[in-house]
């Protein structure tokens, strides 16, 4: 049980630091999940379905910092472009 309330908040801390783009923090939150699956601990959880919401949240949050991320590429290009073109 506890293994599974230490997963859940990562995930809410992820999703925290990632909606205020906090990059230290999601590093030292991958240092934490990978000590966690190098233990083996992550194979062992009863409540499934929690994790799984969380999970799709943070997929969710992903995809639309991705999204937003490639529309300021594409404005960054663009506005280059236009700069050299004057």
């Amino acid at each position: 049980m506890q293994m599974e309330q230490n997963v859940t908040e990562i995930l809410d801390e992820a999703i925290r630091a990632l909606a205020v783009l906090d990059l230290n923090r999601l590093k030292e939150l991958e240092v934490r999940v990978d000590s966690m699956a190098t233990a083996g601990t992550l194979r062992q959880f009863s409540d499934r379905r929690k994790v799984a919401e969380k999970q799709r949240l943070l997929r969710m949050l992903l995809e639309n910092c991705k999204s937003n991320l490639d529309t300021l590429h594409r404005l960054h290009v663009k506005n280059t472009r236009e700069q050299w073109a004057h």
